[in-house]
């Protein structure tokens, strides 16, 4: 039986990772160590209030794993590629699911030898309340190699193992641009309804969310062209009549995360997109004046919880 495993228990990765234990078609694990694995072991994880104990990966899974899905916070990235070091070794297919456009190329550094394939989750709901983790949907899984005229032996492994657990996915020819394009969403909404404290159902609503999400978002396509990658005003257009069309009570993760107290991603989404620009000469005055305002909101809402939590 082929093991997958899944490196990230929040709550896209813990959605995910209760098909695997539920459906019972692969050996199914998570990569966690220290006090997250303790954890994990003990109070096992709460999904749709159905408590369930999953296998934790240890050096003895070490040859095993066939797909290793990557589902952390970008930075914890850095920590979980040294916990993935003791678990896989090169015939391991590594799918990276992380927000920003830097993941791949950070886990194909460190694991030169290893398939690294582009990876995105769109349309989940999932989200955690306390300890428990809910979704309805479960979304789609778009991943692939960089190109995909033709489907790598690899790609055609992690579309057999998604079809056997139920799980949607779709592969798209160019999935560096499909990366940005999540990219670009993830630049507008976030950074947007963090200083908003909007819900989805107002983005359609106020006219000044939409103009807000077009200037942020402008600067991705414009950042994009200078790479030569395929990311057109039609696709930022697309992409906020999608955003208008989401779940309306649902929050996107970065106001989830400030709301918890917990640290964003803001660096990897302002940030790297004020890195880009300088090394591309596009201008970003529209996400250095979003990214200064968010970065300084999280800083003073983390203090704010640590002195609540003394």
């Amino acid at each position: 039986m082929e093991e997958v495993a899944i490196i990230g228990a929040g709550a896209v990765g813990a959605s995910y990772g209760s098909v695997f234990m539920k459906n019972g078609v692969h050996r199914f694990s998570f990569v966690a160590n220290g006090k997250r694995a303790e954890r994990l072991k003990k109070e096992g994880i709460r999904v749709n209030n159905e408590v369930l104990h999953p296998h934790i990966a240890t050096k003895e899974d070490h040859g095993k794993i066939k797909l290793l899905m990557v589902l952390v916070k970008n930075y914890s990235l850095h920590a979980a590629i040294e916990d993935i070091k003791t678990v896989i070794d090169e015939d391991t297919i590594i799918l990276s699911l992380l927000n920003g456009v830097t993941a791949v190329d950070a886990l194909q550094e460190a694991f030169p030898n290893n398939k690294v394939l582009y990876g995105i989750v769109m349309r989940t709901d999932a989200n955690r309340t306390d300890d428990n983790i809910t979704f309805k949907m479960l979304g789609e899984i778009q991943f692939g190699e960089e190109e995909n005229i033709h489907f790598s032996e690899d790609v055609k492994t992690v579309i057999n193992i998604l079809e056997a657990n139920h799980i949607n996915y779709h592969v798209y020819e160019d999935m560096k641009r499909m990366l940005w394009r999540k990219w670009m969403v993830n630049i507008g909404a976030n950074q947007i309804s963090l200083l908003t404290s909007a819900k989805f159902k107002y983005f359609g609503e106020f006219k000044e969310i939409q103009i807000a999400l077009d200037r942020a978002m402008q600067e991705i396509v414009d950042i994009a062209k200078k790479k030569e990658i395929h990311l057109t005003t039609k696709d930022k257009e697309d992409m906020i009549t999608t955003l208008i069309n989401y779940p309306p009570e649902k929050k996107t993760s970065m106001l989830q995360d400030l709301e918890a107290g917990r640290k964003t991603e803001i660096d990897y989404f302002g940030g790297t997109v004020i890195k880009l620009g300088e090394e591309c000469g596009v201008p970003t005055p529209v996400n250095e004046i979003l990214y200064y305002i968010v970065k300084a909101r999280e800083q003073v809402n983390l203090a704010e919880h640590a002195v609540e939590r003394a």
